[in-house]
């Protein structure tokens, strides 16, 4: 039996970054959904039911923060696995978000293979 591709929900308001994660995790065969901001993000968790979020901290209107929480409060949506993914390399950011729930942070200065590794990781739990 052929294993179905493991779908991904990016979140980033950067739209080069965020077709890049895109290009590279569907190279690496993630099926991948994309959203701009973080209230979009939260209509396609809902109707998509992603195997994982890689979620950027620093969104418009809402930010990444919020959109934690509010996905965590959400028992149709509190047991996706959630990377956080930002330019902000700070470890009060890394501990912040573990306690907000998130699986996993990483800087988006992160190499490739670092962030295949941690998703395949979360997305299969």
């Amino acid at each position: 039996m052929i294993e179905s591709k493991k779908k991904v929900l990016i979140i980033d308001d950067d739209l080069d970054y965020l077709h890049l994660l895109q290009e590279t995790l569907e190279a690496n065969f993630f099926q991948c959904i994309t959203a701009s901001s973080a209230q979009e993000g939260l209509e396609k968790a809902k109707h998509e039911h992603p195997n994982l979020i890689i979620l950027d901290l620093m969104l418009p209107v809402m930010s990444g923060y919020g959109f934690i929480r509010t996905l965590k409060s959400q028992s149709d949506l509190e047991k996706i696995p959630v990377v956080a993914l930002t330019a902000l390399a700070d470890e009060e950011i890394a501990m912040e978000m573990m306690r907000l729930g998130a699986k996993g942070y990483l800087s988006k200065a992160c190499d490739a293979k670092e962030l295949i590794t941690m998703i395949q990781e979360y997305a299969a739990a």
